[in-house]
């Protein structure tokens, strides 16, 4: 496997931003419920799994540019390129438990899809970040499927999977302006397969959790390419100008401070 110069296969590097940003908001995001989870196994479940998520946007940040924080945290809002299922705040501990499994379940498809990549640095966080994102899904999986057996946990979560995975089909989606990279990004080995093929592999995996419940999402038609509208295309939700508040917080008291 030989090492490639990211900048010279198009689509690399907003493959990477997009996917450290989608890191950053969902660790910020599960940050809150420390304390104020349901049982103290949750509040420590996911404060160990945002502090991993975080640690995962670093290493991406890191694969582009020395200034880990101005990548971070120094952008305008229409610079990101985050799906928007991860600017959501979440309040409610079954709307969490639900995007947890949604959003893990894609990483692990979209780790595994990175980890051999021809980019040598960027294969070998993922292969790292594979590791960790196991056990996430693991305690996502878990204690959904206990509860989709159960007649008031249906009733509670099922309605969140409509809200919410036609959202994190984004997380599938190209970043506007390279949506016919992904030919060159397969062919160059950045990536072991389309994003397309990757959302095929999480919708299959999604549909196979709740097949025991006889209900079936009604999943929006399969398009890599980011809307004007969407979170790859810029567009930042009403969420993420407080998320961006919480995420700059320390910075704003010491512009000295380095992640």
């Amino acid at each position: 496997m030989s090492d490639v110069d990211p900048a010279s296969i198009g689509g690399a590097h907003e493959l990477v931003l997009a996917l450290a940003d989608d890191e950053l908001c969902i660790g910020q995001n599960l940050a809150w419920w420390i304390a104020v989870g349901p049982f103290l196994e949750e509040d420590l479940a996911l404060t160990s799994i945002s502090q991993d998520e975080l640690g995962h946007a670093r290493a991406l940040y890191g694969l582009l540019g020395n200034d880990i924080d101005a990548l971070a945290y120094g952008r305008q809002p229409h610079e990101y390129r985050c799906a928007h299922l991860t600017e959501l705040p979440c309040r409610d501990w079954g709307e969490t438990l639900v995007r947890h499994f949604l959003y893990d379940t894609a990483e692990t498809v979209r780790w595994e899809a990175l980890a051999e990549s021809s980019w040598a640095d960027l294969g070998a966080v993922a292969r790292r970040a594979s590791a960790e994102e196991r056990s996430h899904l693991r305690h996502a999986s878990g204690l959904l499927a206990r509860l989709l057996r159960t007649e008031s946990g249906r009733s509670h979560l099922l309605g969140h999977f409509d809200q919410l995975a036609p959202l994190a089909c984004e997380l599938f989606d190209a970043p506007v302006g390279t949506q016919d990279s992904d030919d060159e990004l397969v062919a160059a080995g950045v990536i072991a397969c389309s994003r397309a093929d990757q959302r095929a592999a999480w919708q299959e995996t999604v549909d196979e959790a709740l097949a025991g419940t006889g209900y079936q999402l009604a999943w929006p038609s399969t398009d890599s390419s980011a809307p004007a509208t969407s979170g790859r295309a810029g567009q930042r939700t009403e969420h993420f100008a407080s998320l961006h508040t919480e995420m700059v917080a320390v910075l704003s008291l010491d512009p000295s401070a380095v992640w």
